[in-house]
């Protein structure tokens, strides 16, 4: 029978598992859901007779159809240049299935699954290879750019522009209530800085991961696989860069392996680059906190949190 832990799978509806069922030709008698990770969407662990998949349900409202569409066709195409998990069309033939009743959507997308580990305690070769991950990724997107039409489905994206990195995170602080009155005049303070500096930030439309660091890596024998794309969009390839920045403060690393991660990338960033994506990288983070709140991790202290990045910021562009 279907093997299915009501409480590993959020409450998930019988109308939803057949639906799923249904939409990948899985037989209820020989298939198990299991949770894998609950935060930002959540995903599965699926076993069938033949075959086993991860499935990801988007976070409900968060994003629309063809977002979700886009960022699957991204990982289609990267398929070509590096490893990421393939995408398993549903038996409609599309990489997204949809689940609409009333007013409510669902939106899921099946993977295949890739036996492999994360990087745990990562070191200088660990960085140096993911410095040569991203850099192979950003030229990929490039041949991308060259090859595909202006219709493609794969340009509904967002885009990590001023509004996106700095007004929008900045209007989810200031309505913030965990946050003081002198919390809130540090990041309009902040604010300011980065909008005078943000044009320094040129040719901000490339296609960015938005989100690649070790925990968004699994590694097997032979290569290592990109995943979790649900962030990704286009804006300056600095911001990718702050991510790594944002992760090595986030662990108290030194800054022999941010040199390697650089080495490993093999391309020259100016300062200003690296320090104001790494800073606009970061307060896109704060702002996403106030608005996160039923994730049980950002609900421990946020405002201790956001202070913290503040700090790492105001270090960043001093």
């Amino acid at each position: 029978m279907l093997s299915i832990d009501v409480s590993e799978v959020n409450c998930v509806r019988e109308s939803e598992l057949k639906f799923i069922l249904e939409s990948y030709s899985w037989k209820k008698t020989d298939t198990a859901f299991h949770l894998l990770q609950q935060v930002e969407n959540d995903t599965y662990v699926v076993d069938t007779s033949n075959e086993k998949y991860v499935v990801r349900r988007y976070r409900q409202g968060r994003y629309s159809a063809d977002e979700v569409r886009a960022e699957l066709e991204w990982m289609d195409v990267l398929g070509d240049f590096i490893a990421v998990p393939k995408v398993v069309r549903n038996t409609d033939h599309d990489i997204v299935s949809r689940l609409v009743s009333g007013n409510n959507e669902l939106l899921y997308a099946v993977f295949e699954f890739v036996e492999g580990k994360e990087v745990e305690n990562p070191a200088s070769d660990d960085y140096y290879n993911l410095g040569r991950l991203m850099r192979k990724m950003h030229t990929s997107a490039e041949t991308v750019f060259n090859q595909v039409t202006n219709t493609w489905q794969g340009w509904n994206r967002p885009k990590y522009d001023l509004e996106q990195t700095v007004e929008i995170p900045l209007r989810n602080l200031l309505d913030f209530d965990a946050l003081s009155d002198d919390d809130k005049r540090r990041c309009t303070d902040i604010a300011h800085e980065l909008r005078r500096r943000f044009e320094a930030l040129d040719s901000y439309g490339k296609f960015i991961h938005a989100d690649l660091h070790f925990g968004n890596i699994l590694v097997t024998p032979n290569r290592w696989y990109c995943l979790d794309f649900d962030e990704c969009g286009f804006g300056h390839r600095a911001i990718d860069i702050g991510v790594v920045r944002l992760h090595l403060k986030n662990k108290d690393k030194s800054e022999e392996h941010w040199a390697n991660f650089a080495n490993g990338y093999a391309v020259e960033f100016s300062r200003e680059e690296i320090s104001l994506g790494t800073a606009v990288r970061i307060f896109y983070m704060a702002g996403k906190i106030p608005k996160r709140q039923d994730i049980v991790d950002l609900r421990h202290e946020p405002d201790a949190r956001i202070r913290r990045y503040l700090g790492w910021i105001e270090s960043e562009i001093s």
